[in-house]
């Protein structure tokens, strides 16, 4: 579904992805693990267009999104290609970026409208379809103010699914959370899963991980230094460095 070759991403003179190469399955759930720093939220940032890429290719079922020419000129797709392509991803962010100005049902329905060019009531049936999904159907017409913090990102997650994207990128979704709250939220990415949607997640939950996953990718210092299932990446790393992440949060 996506394949990606040999990203690159400079900040200034910080080369922050060094050449990452990956694909994605339709139906799989790809989990992103690395320390703090390491490329991984920027990866996602420049799959979804948030970022310009210094280098590398990346194609949508076939379709160039990116590439980068015999003279390392990085070319994308014309706008009106990119914008189509972008809306076959979703995002969820890890400070779930709800609009403070409208209820939950806005929040939910303002893309669908405006982008996807839903009808309002079809637009309302469907985001009330997904809090019901979500365990949220009390909450329309709530703010996002008077939400907790895995109701919110719950909302996130419907806002995102709202516009029927074919990959769902999630960013550390329950970095901002706390450990009740976080339970909330990967039962419902547990949810995904079962249902066979495919999913990129970054996270520092590795039990989770290791669970859902069916390919865990590390990364460190812009690389990809280790990709493998669960089963091989958890429990019998080939890396050193990854080995050494590992142990070191297994000593908490």
């Amino acid at each position: 579904m996506l394949k990606a070759q040999n990203l690159v991403k400079k900040f200034n003179d910080n080369e922050v992805l060094s050449g990452i190469s990956f694909e994605i399955i339709k139906g799989q759930v790809l989990a992103v693990i690395g320390p703090s720093g390491s490329g991984k939220s920027t990866m996602l940032r420049c799959l979804n267009l948030l970022e310009r890429l210094d280098g590398g290719c990346v194609e949508v079922e076939g379709e160039v999104m990116v590439r980068t020419d015999d003279n390392g000129n990085v070319i994308y797709a014309p706008e009106a290609d990119l914008r189509r392509i972008r809306l076959r991803f979703g995002l969820v962010f890890q400070n779930f970026n709800l609009f403070p100005h409208l209820s939950v049902m806005q929040n939910i329905t303002e893309a669908p409208i405006r982008v996807a060019g839903l009808k309002p009531e079809e637009a309302k049936e469907l985001a009330l379809g997904l809090l019901e999904k979500m365990g949220l159907s009390d909450k329309a017409e709530a703010y996002p103010y008077q939400l907790s913090g895995g109701q919110s990102q719950r909302v996130a997650i419907a806002r995102a699914l709202a516009m029927k994207p074919d990959i769902l990128f999630f960013d550390e979704p329950t970095s901002a959370l706390d450990p009740e709250l976080t339970g909330e939220v990967l039962k419902v990415i547990r949810m995904l899963a079962q249902e066979h949607m495919t999913m990129v997640v970054v996270t520092h939950e590795m039990a989770f991980a290791k669970e859902v996953a069916d390919r865990v990718i590390f990364m460190d210092k812009g690389l990809i230094v280790e990709e493998g299932s669960p089963e091989e990446i958890f429990n019998n790393p080939n890396n050193e460095r990854t080995k050494a992440f590992l142990n070191v949060l297994k000593s908490y």
